[in-house]
């Protein structure tokens, strides 16, 4: 793995992050995460953009010079792998304005997913709370978990439910139902991410987002996951089950492999 933090100026190499940070203390960070190749990040503007709404919104003081200058750190670094863009809240009492907080940049390498896998999904039975309407924050503690659970006992990834019983997304990935021809997607008030390659597909196909129960999944006659890991990942199975064909997610890998090529 390789990372940098932003001194003010440009991206230093780093190993560590300070023990006074309050990102490492209390989770008080937010992350885009993104993947590139050839040394360029995909839809890097987008990345950027959700990531300055998110410092907004939490009221992170944000140089956003740091994180304009990550393309060319991706670049100079001749990168390729899974990256990430970490804004913390710095030093100083949970309770206080973070109004110096630190930038990072990881990646790490990875092998390219294959679009043409398919995976097994189960249901995770204990409830997600996301934090501050789906945010991507550092307090990622519980997904990790449940994607350990999962993948302990045989799966690919589990689906997360919040305390109304509405699905909230995959473990680590933004989640689309098919019935028939109709797609559905979990609505933000649910608690899921506006994730880039959720709105990639949204605005290729005609996607309802609502609120979406466990019948609605268990249902289901396709079921596809998005992250910008990933791109269009297929689901085989759901509890052991097979999913009925799949028309959604091979036309959009299709698409989206003819965009990266």
């Amino acid at each position: 793995m390789k990372a940098w933090r932003w001194d003010g100026a440009l991206f230093a190499p780093c190993d560590s992050l300070p023990l006074t940070d309050r990102g490492f203390r209390y989770g008080m960070a937010v992350f885009e995460s993104l993947r590139v190749a050839g040394g360029e990040a995909e839809f890097f503007a987008k990345h950027f953009a959700r990531l300055v709404q998110a410092c907004a919104e939490r009221e992170f003081t944000l140089d956003e010079s740091a994180l304009r200058a990550a393309p060319a750190l991706f670049e100079s670094a001749a990168c390729d792998g899974f990256a990430r863009l970490y804004v913390t809240a710095g030093d100083g009492p949970p309770t206080a304005p973070a109004t110096q907080p630190r930038v990072f940049v990881f990646i790490e390498d990875r092998a390219a997913p294959n679009a043409d896998d398919a995976w097994a999904l189960t249901l995770h039975d204990e409830t997600c709370h996301p934090l501050f309407g789906g945010l991507k924050t550092a307090n990622y503690w519980f997904n990790a978990d449940a994607l350990a659970q999962a993948k302990r006992r045989g799966f690919d990834e589990a689906l997360l439910f919040n305390d109304r019983a509405e699905l909230v997304s995959a473990c680590c990935a933004n989640v689309f139902l098919r019935h028939g021809d109709r797609l559905a997607t979990p609505a933000r008030a649910s608690g899921a991410r506006a994730g880039v390659i959720r709105e990639w597909v949204s605005a290729r196909r005609k996607v309802e987002e609502r609120r979406l129960r466990r019948e609605d999944v268990t249902s289901a006659d396709e079921i596809v996951l998005t992250n910008s890991w990933l791109g269009i990942q297929p689901v085989a199975t759901l509890e052991g089950r097979p999913l009925g064909p799949r028309s959604t997610a091979p036309k959009l890998a299709a698409e989206f492999a003819a965009r990266r090529a």
